[in-house]
C-alpha cells in the first residue's frame, strides 16, 4: 500500500489455433494456480490478471522458456517467453538477477509468474484457460513440454458506485501488469495471496492539478484529505476500525503497525454477491457507520485521512474475498460510469509539488461499466 508505482499493458493479438496433445510431461514442476483467472474490462478490452506458481520438486534446476496461455478454442492469447518472462517472474527466496534468458527455478524454490492478459478489442471472453510450458532441465538442458488442465475464469461481477465523487481524481497503483498493488503477494494465516491485486489508490487533484498546496507535511494541504468516501452498493457493514492516528504525510509510519492493521482506518462492506469492498487510511473518528448496519448506495460513510501504512492521504480501496482486506484475494470490478480525462505519465513529480494538465489533443470521454487502470486521471458524477 506504501510504495508508488508506474506500470504499462502490453496488448498482443491472438495466434492461430494450436493443437493441445495428450502427453505425460516428465519434468518435476508442479503448477497451481491458487486464484482463478479474473477477467477485467478496461478500454475496451477484456484483460486476465492471475498467477501462476511454479514449484521444482526435482533434483536439477529448471529454466522455464516459455508459457503460452491458450483458450478451450486452442488459440493462444498470451505467449511469454526469455528475458520477458523473467521479468514477469518472482523466484521466492532468491535474489533478483539479471537474466538474458527465461528465468531458472532451483531444487526446492518456487517461482510465482504474474500474468495481465489482454486480449484483443472484440474478443470474446474464454471459459477456460489451459498453460503449456517448455522446461529445460539437467546437465544436457533437454527441454520438456507440460500442458496442464485447464481452469475456469471469472468474472467482474455486478458494477458499481464510485467510492469517491468529483475530482479529478489519479488511480494510483490502480491495474496494470507492474504496479506496486499488482505484485504485492501477502501470506497471512498460513496463505499467500495477492489481496491488492485490483486495487487503487484514489488521489484528488486541486483546481491546479496539484496533489497538495502549501506544506506537503501538513495532512490538511492534501486536497484529498478528508474528502468523503461513499458506499459502492447497498450492503451491510462488515468491519470496522477506527482508533488509528493520521500519520505526518512522508513520515515512516508508527513501529508498531504490522501486516494486520496496515490498513490504518477501515471500513468493509459486504456486497450482495457476496464480494467484500473495502475503504482504507480513514480519517480518525470520522467513520460513521457500524458493523451490522445496512447502508445505501452513495451513502456517505467516513472521510479520507492518512492512518496506518500510507505515507500520504489517499483511500485504498478494493473488492476481495473476504472481510479482512490483507487476508483475502483481490477480485476484479468495474465502476458503472466515470469521465476518463487523461492519464499521469508519472508520479514523482506531483509528488514533488508539480501540477499534471490534461492532453488537449486526447478530449475527455465517459466510460461505462469499467476498471480504471493505472494512473489513469478521472472523475465522477
Amino acid at each position: 500500500m506504501r510504495a508508488i508505482g508506474y506500470g504499462v499493458i502490453t496488448l498482443i493479438a491472438a495466434t492461430p489455433a494450436v493443437a493441445l496433445a495428450q502427453q505425460v510431461g516428465r519434468t518435476p514442476l508442479e503448477v497451481s494456480i491458487p486464484a482463478s483467472p479474473a477477467a477485467m474490462s478496461a478500454l475496451g478490452r477484456t484483460h486476465f490478471v492471475y498467477e501462476v506458481h511454479l514449484t521444482n520438486l526435482g533434483v536439477h534446476p529448471l529454466r522455464i522458456d516459455e508459457l503460452d496461455v491458450i483458450d478451450q478454442r486452442q488459440v493462444v492469447v498470451e505467449a511469454v517467453a526469455g528475458v520477458r518472462l523473467a521479468q514477469r517472474t518472482t523466484l521466492v527466496g532468491q535474489t533478483p538477477m539479471r537474466v538474458n534468458a527465461g528465468p531458472t527455478i532451483g531444487v526446492g524454490r518456487r517461482g510465482v509468474v504474474f500474468l495481465f492478459v489482454s486480449l484483443p478489442p472484440g474478443t470474446a471472453a474464454p471459459e477456460q484457460l489451459h498453460h503449456r510450458f517448455i522446461v529445460s532441465a539437467g546437465d544436457d538442458q533437454r527441454a520438456d513440454t507440460l500442458i496442464t488442465a485447464p481452469v475456469v475464469v471469472v468474472g467482474a461481477g455486478e458494477s458499481i458506485a464510485p467510492p469517491v465523487r468529483g475530482g479529478p481524481w489519479v488511480a494510483v497503483r490502480g491495474p496494470s501488469a507492474t504496479s506496486g498493488h499488482r505484485l504485492s503477494l501477502v501470506t497471512l494465516n498460513g496463505v499467500a495471496r495477492v489481496p491488492q491485486r485490483f486495487a487503487v489508490d484514489w488521489a484528488q487533484l486541486g483546481d491546479d492539478g496539484r496533489l497538495f498546496h502549501g506544506d506537503s507535511t501538513e495532512v490538511e494541504s492534501w486536497y484529498s484529505y478528508g474528502e468523503g468516501v461513499y458506499a459502492v452498493a447497498g450492503a451491510r457493514v462488515a468491519l470496522v476500525r477506527d482508533a488509528m492516528p493520521d500519520n505526518p504525510p512522508f513520515a515512516a509510519p508508527p513501529a508498531e503497525i504490522d501486516a494486520t492493521v496496515a490498513t490504518g482506518n477501515i471500513v468493509v462492506l459486504e456486497l450482495p454477491d457476496g464480494r467484500f469492498a473495502s475503504y482504507a487510511h480513514l480519517k480518525p473518528g470520522s467513520i460513521r457507520v457500524k458493523v451490522g448496519e445496512t447502508v445505501r448506495a452513495g451513502q456517505l460513510m467516513a472521510r479520507i485521512g492518512n492512518s496506518g501504512n500510507t505515507h500520504a492521504p489517499h483511500l485504498h480501496f478494493q473488492v476481495g474475498d473476504g472481510a479482512e482486506l490483507l487476508a483475502s484475494e483481490g477480485l476484479p470490478y468495474t465502476i458503472r460510469q466515470f469521465e476518463l480525462i487523461g492519464r499521469v505519465g508519472a508520479l514523482a513529480p506531483l509528488l514533488g509539488g508539480g501540477a499534471w494538465k490534461p492532453n488537449a489533443a486526447q478530449p475527455s470521454r465517459m466510460v461505462i461499466a469499467e476498471s480504471p487502470l493505472e494512473n489513469m486521471v478521472v472523475r465522477f458524477n
